[in-house]
């Protein structure tokens, strides 16, 4: 049975900072090439880190590179005829392929400007209702499916690793003082590893990505209140820009939805 999908995206500065360092992206890869056959849809969210000319330019920088590697490297002709099975297959290695070439030309730009810019990536490809998810960072991927949410990228963070080994309890996160402080991102060396998830979605499932400025203003299961009875994508990524400032919305805040229907 033929799919539909919708997307939604959001971004605001929040209610501290003075510019937003965050980019997103959503990219509806075969919405005119498929004629009828499964969708391919690219969504992405990266946080920038290096402050004016800094951050916000390699924020960009990765979404653009991810968007080029992955519109060159995807065969919208295959999927448009149908065979989405193959496509599945290379999603996950072109994925990992973008990111890494993300991770080099914002590296380049670096050094090219003299200075210490950086950013988060994650990011989701999607071919019919299989998910291919690639996250460097702090920046989450979320499936939500049967009403409940649950997150699928790991973070690339102190606390992270705190929590793993039990240092610290899961809550501690949201308080920590070093919270902040990630060990692994798009930028600071020539070559970086992507962490690689797959999710199976169907009808009635969504994908949220977004920065830490969404999930630490709002908890897990006040996202997951979100999406349940939302509208639809756009009106629940709008609404949690909302609680997130509400919530204080100390940092830059963005959020991309991807909904089967």
């Amino acid at each position: 049975m033929a799919i539909t999908i919708e997307t939604g995206q959001a971004t605001d500065v929040g209610r501290i900072r003075s510019q937003n360092e965050d980019s997103l992206l959503t990219l509806e890869l075969s919405s005119e090439a498929a004629d009828g056959g499964p969708p391919c849809c690219l969504i992405a969210v990266a946080d920038g880190l290096g402050g004016y000319e800094g951050g916000e330019i390699a924020s960009n920088l990765a979404i653009s590179s991810l968007s080029e590697k992955i519109k060159s490297g995807i065969d919208i002709d295959s999927i448009s005829r149908g065979s989405a099975i193959s496509e599945r297959a290379n999603a996950s290695a072109l994925l990992a392929e973008a990111m890494r070439e993300a991770n080099q030309r914002v590296f380049n730009e670096a050094r090219g400007r003299y200075n210490n810019m950086a950013t988060t990536l994650v990011a989701a490809l999607t071919v019919d209702t299989h998910a291919c998810i690639a996250n460097v960072g702090d920046s989450r991927a979320y499936l939500f499916d049967d009403g409940l949410i649950r997150r699928v990228s790991k973070d690339h963070s102190l606390v992270e690793e705190l929590v793993t080994a039990g240092q610290i309890k899961p809550d501690d996160v949201y308080t920590h003082p070093r919270r902040n402080i990630i060990t692994r991102c798009l930028g600071t060396d020539p070559l970086v590893e992507v962490d690689l998830f797959t999710a199976e979605m169907k009808s009635g499932s969504a994908l949220l990505l977004c920065s830490d400025g969404l999930w630490e203003m709002l908890r897990d299961n006040e996202i997951q209140d979100i999406l349940l009875s939302a509208e639809n994508a756009q009106s629940a990524c709008d609404f949690m820009i909302e609680q997130a400032n509400a919530h204080g919305g100390i940092d830059n805040i963005a959020v991309v939805i991807l909904r089967v229907l």
